[in-house]
């Protein structure tokens, strides 16, 4: 039995992608994986007057160095925990999601095996509104990334292995970083296809579309309310999953502060006829995988990883432009051409089984963790 560091940047959507493998892992013993958890986020409090701090008037064009700060931040947070765990267990391997909380850790290999998870390269995050908002702040990345675009490449290439979530980050590995071959494998988000089975559908019930979306605005979720508003309407219901204070309105039904995997988050995929994922700021995008997993038909903008999880279109629409217009022809197409929107999300089930599979990818990370640790 391996004790394993699991490092977890533990925001958004980060802890969705690496507890489930510790789950399992715990769960199956005979893995030979032990593993712990440790939270890089939140901040303790001299960690976090240093890293979040954020000076008015510099933001906006990143000259208080908010996104290197709060990452080295982060980063020292796991190393002073991971060198608590290891005075006090024989830790073989780390597996570290994602790079932002790994830019302390290059040091410890090769003598300390470190697994690295990535959703998104900064390459990619400096090329996107994550890391500039503005152009100010576009133009100005190259020197307010300095502090950790070269300790990135140093974990990089200390890695033992290299993990990205989707084909997009393999393959900004390979053009922006010169990294390619075995050391860089894709491991995807993944889950257990059993705890999602599609249930039957309600029979003569208005046509209900779906959106989940912790931040109803960065999700897309206002163009989807206005395209329900002009076009859907009294002959359609839009139910919204959210954290934001979004009013309710007639057709319109709003729930907030459901969580993931809870019996009112069931009910609402088993009563869904469409998924909608209209994000405009996105590296990957688990919930599309989620909707595959129950069966529902999906539409989805191009951002994050989309286009790959949906094999460009053959598992749901995607928007080839995020507007009105675009979404409304989308949804009608779903609504109106139900044999065919189900048919795209059966193949999608189908993928879900094969390259999301929990049980399947936790068995071949295990395997990876004791081939670096020594046999």
């Amino acid at each position: 039995m391996r004790h394993v560091a699991f490092i977890n940047e533990n925001t958004l959507g980060h802890p969705s992608y690496l507890l489930p493998f510790v789950r399992e892992f715990a769960r199956r013993p005979e893995l030979g994986v032990t593993p712990h958890v440790l939270d890089a986020h939140p901040l303790p409090p001299d960690l976090a007057r240093w890293g979040e701090l954020s000076v008015r008037g510099l933001r906006k064009a990143g000259l208080d160095f908010h996104l290197a700060r709060w990452r080295l931040a982060v980063s020292r947070h796991a190393r002073r925990q991971l060198d608590a765990l290891r005075a006090r267990a024989p830790v073989a391997a780390v597996v570290v999601n994602t790079q932002s909380a790994g830019l302390a850790l290059a040091d410890l290999a090769p003598a300390l095996p470190l697994l690295v998870c990535l959703d998104a390269t900064f390459a990619q995050l400096a090329r996107s509104p994550w890391f500039a908002l503005n152009p100010a702040a576009a133009a100005l990345l190259p020197l307010t990334l300095a502090p950790i675009r070269g300790r990135e490449r140093r974990l990089f290439r200390a890695a033992a292995r290299l993990f990205p979530w989707s084909a997009p980050v393999r393959d900004s590995l390979a053009a922006d970083y010169g990294l390619a071959g075995e050391r860089v494998e894709i491991l995807p988000p993944s889950l257990d296809p059993a705890q999602f089975r599609p249930p039957e559908r309600p029979r003569g019930a208005p046509p209900r579309i779906l959106f989940l979306g912790g931040d109803f605005h960065r999700k897309g979720g206002p163009l989807l309310r206005e395209v329900f508003r002009r076009e859907f309407a009294g002959r359609a219901e839009l139910h919204v999953l959210t954290q934001s204070d979004i009013p309710p309105e007639p057709g319109l039904v709003v729930q907030r502060g459901v969580t993931a995997h809870s019996a009112a988050w069931r009910a609402a995929w088993a009563a869904a006829d469409v998924f909608v994922f209209p994000s405009r700021l996105e590296t990957f995008g688990i919930v599309l995988i989620e909707a595959l997993a129950f069966g529902v038909p999906v539409i989805a903008s191009r951002t994050g990883a989309a286009a790959d999880v949906l094999e460009e279109g053959r598992h749901g629409l995607l928007l080839d432009e995020l507007s009105a217009d675009a979404l409304a022809r989308a949804l009608r197409e779903v609504l109106e051409n139900p044999a065919a929107a189900q048919a795209r999300a059966q193949a999608g089930l189908a993928r879900v089984r094969r390259d999301f599979d929990l049980t399947a990818n936790a068995e071949r990370l295990a395997r990876h963790l004791h081939a670096a640790a020594g046999g």
